[in-house]
C-alpha cells in the first residue's frame, strides 16, 4: 500500500484529505506542522503532501529541507495552498506539482495518481 505523508494545519482540510485518500486505497500520515515530520527520521512515504501556511517552518521550507535530504529528495512533493503564484513559489522550493485551493477533489486524487505512479 502506497503511503502519503500530508502536513496540513487545518483540521478542516486534513481530516477530509485523510478520508479521502485513504478511501481511494492510499495509508496516509498526518501532521499539523513540520516539526513531527522533521524530528523522525524514520518516516519515508512515496509522496508528501505539503501546505505551503504552516506553523513553524513554512511549507516552502520544509520542501526545500525534504529536497535536499538523500532519503528524501527522490521523493514527489505536491504542495497546497490558496496563495497566489502557488505554481511558482512551488518550482522555486523543488516541489514536484502544487494545487491551488479551493481545488476539486478529482483533480486532487488525479494528481497524486500521477505523482505515485512516477514513484514506482
Amino acid at each position: 500500500m502506497k503511503h502519503i505523508v500530508v502536513v496540513e494545519d487545518d483540521h478542516g482540510i486534513l481530516d477530509p484529505l485523510t478520508i479521502m485518500l485513504e478511501s481511494a486505497g492510499y495509508q496516509v500520515s498526518g501532521f499539523v506542522d513540520g516539526s513531527g515530520l522533521l524530528a523522525d527520521d524514520s518516516i519515508v512515504p512515496d509522496l508528501f503532501v505539503l501546505d505551503k501556511q504552516l506553523p513553524g517552518i513554512d511549507g516552502l521550507e520544509l520542501c526545500r529541507y525534504l529536497k535536499g535530504q538523500q532519503r528524501t529528495k527522490h521523493i514527489p512533493v505536491i504542495m497546497l495552498s490558496a496563495t497566489t503564484g502557488l505554481k511558482a513559489l512551488a518550482v522555486a522550493a523543488m516541489a514536484d506539482d502544487a494545487l491551488e485551493k479551493p481545488f476539486g477533489m478529482r483533480d486532487f486524487l488525479d494528481m497524486i495518481a500521477k505523482h505515485i505512479d512516477r514513484s514506482e
